[in-house]
């Protein structure tokens, strides 16, 4: 009896659910026309990412046509085109916060208007609200000889601080640049002085000297060549010490160690070279020209001895 029951409950069940079922706006997923592409890159620490979808010429006016001018365009085909940022970034010059935002443009034939947004999730522009830009800027966009048909993103003329992007379809370009603020890279620098880093003096090495060829807090890279010569008194840190010593302006005292270096290890072409440098920084050119000529002599090897005849020649031109 208990099993007529449940059979009979259950043929209820899957007759109500497949009438129930039949009656649901349920959609195949199909392939689309506008294939999805994602791009990034990583500038120093800081990740720049698009996702979007790509539209293809396919024999139609783009500019003008397709894509009216004028008018909020999504960039792209279905959703908003997303910008994803992982740290605070300058976009042509103007702060934009870490996050990821709806991107929208309004072409136009002389300029174009790029909008950053706050919502990410618009299907194309029909919603797009002004009161939510996180930021616009206003670009020139420039012809191509070379013609795309199928819109996408690309990154060039990348550095350790920035890279250029570029919108390209058609026959068209629209640039513009990504700046990453040195503070946000010393940043991510400094924190990882409280990992294992901290324990070898090459991660301080190599601290100090990204802050000096950046020309970038000189007092910090001072401070963390001086923990370097401290876990190991060798010419590289002592050298590289003495260096910042002269460009936090404290001459006699990186003079001092440029010939104490050279004493210390007197049979050693780095010292002298290193010490060289040190003189070329104070504007001590006898010096450093009589430096480098003591690390031509003891190199062992022809290219040393020629980079050392180069450094010599530049300093008597």
């Amino acid at each position: 009896m208990k099993r007529s029951i449940v059979a009979a409950v259950f043929l209820m069940m899957c007759f109500v659910s497949t009438e129930v079922l039949a009656q649901l706006p349920v959609s195949l997923t199909l392939p689309q026309a506008s294939p999805k592409e994602t791009r990034s890159i990583t500038i120093g620490f800081t990740s720049i990412s698009f996702e979007y979808n790509s539209v293809g010429i396919k024999g139609r006016e783009i500019w003008g046509g397709l894509v009216p001018y004028g008018q909020v365009w999504r960039t792209g085909a279905n959703k908003n085109t997303l910008f994803t940022v992982t740290d605070d970034v300058l976009i042509n010059g103007e702060k934009l916060k870490a996050g990821s935002y709806g991107m929208h443009t309004i072409p136009g034939e002389d300029e174009w208007v790029i909008i950053f947004s706050h919502f990410n999730e618009a299907w194309g522009s029909y919603f797009y609200d002004e009161s939510e830009d996180a930021l616009r800027i206003t670009v020139t966009p420039e012809e191509m000889d070379s013609k795309y048909e199928w819109m996408k993103f690309s990154f060039s003329d990348y550095t350790d601080t920035s890279v250029d992007i570029s919108l390209k379809w058609a026959h068209l370009k629209v640039p513009f640049k990504v700046e990453i603020p040195m503070e946000t890279t010393f940043a991510h620098i400094e924190n990882q002085f409280r990992t294992l880093p901290a324990f070898s003096w090459q991660g301080w090495v190599q601290g100090a000297t990204y802050l000096q060829n950046n020309d970038y807090k000189l007092d910090v890279a001072l401070q963390w060549a001086a923990r370097a010569l401290q876990i190991d008194r060798s010419v590289q840190t002592l050298g590289l010490h003495a260096k910042l010593l002269v460009l936090n302006g404290k001459k006699e005292e990186g003079l001092k160690e440029a010939e104490e270096m050279r004493n210390e290890w007197s049979d050693d072409w780095r010292s002298h070279y290193s010490a060289a440098e040190v003189y070329e920084e104070a504007q001590e050119l006898k010096k450093a020209e009589e430096a480098y000529k003591q690390a031509k002599e003891l190199a062992s090897d022809d290219r040393t001895k020629q980079v050392m005849q180069n450094r010599i020649d530049a300093i008597n031109q």
